[in-house]
């Protein structure tokens, strides 16, 4: 009997099928979960910040030289935000030569905000701080195959689910900084707007002005 039935292989065998039992025991958590793989887009954020005196009206060459530097250490003018906070006591027209030389840097004016320096005491003028902020967007570390539709039933997505919405998202942003915070609303007429309300409440819309189309050449056959 133990000429045809050996014991050694037989045992090999039988350790063989446990270990690939075991392995097939194994839960898919235990391999790969959503959480191994996020499909967050990282906004990272550069800044770069520079005073001025805040008694002149005007820039002097060397406060001008600061803004340049400031704008290029950051290295791409359209999507640098600025912020030009005003001490207590200053004048809002204080930081138009500021804004002007900004746009003159590349700097989109849609993309300046002015703004009073938190503290409000009224000590004395220390000057215009100016802070440049760029944002960068950050896709995902992707494509990620560890985890097949293949690998269980639970019927769970495979691991590299949502890897190219994420990392599309990323590269199509104009501006990654509309991840971190929203721009400020451009200038509006708010008296215009509610008269049109009005009208539309009342029954009274302004209708719409008369065309018509006429036809010359070999359109008219």
């Amino acid at each position: 009997m133990n000429d045809h039935f050996p014991q050694r292989p037989l045992r090999q065998a039988v350790l063989l099928a446990l270990t690939l039992l075991a392995g097939a025991c194994t839960p898919v958590e235990a391999l790969w979960t959503p959480a191994d793989t996020p499909r967050d887009v990282t906004v990272e954020r550069a800044e770069s910040a520079a005073w001025l005196p805040a008694t002149r009206n005007r820039l002097a060459p060397a406060d001008t030289a600061q803004l340049r530097r400031l704008i290029e250490e950051l290295g791409e003018p359209p999507r640098t935000r600025v912020t030009i906070a005003l001490p207590t006591g200053a004048e809002q027209h204080q930081a138009v030569p500021v804004v002007r030389a900004l746009a003159g840097f590349g700097v989109d004016p849609a993309n300046i905000t002015v703004a009073r320096q938190l503290g409000g005491d009224a000590g004395p003028v220390r000057g215009i701080a100016v802070t440049a902020e760029l944002y960068a967007a950050v896709p995902p570390r992707c494509p990620d195959w560890r985890r097949t539709v293949m690998d269980d039933n639970s019927f769970r997505p495979s691991s590299n689910f949502g890897c190219a919405n994420a990392n599309n998202l990323a590269v199509m942003l104009a501006d990654p900084g509309d991840l971190a915070a929203p721009r400020r609303l451009g200038p509006a007429d708010g008296a215009a707007q509610e008269a049109a309300v009005d009208r539309y409440k009342t029954n009274k819309v302004t209708p719409l002005k008369a065309s018509s189309t006429v036809l010359t050449g070999a359109s008219q056959q």
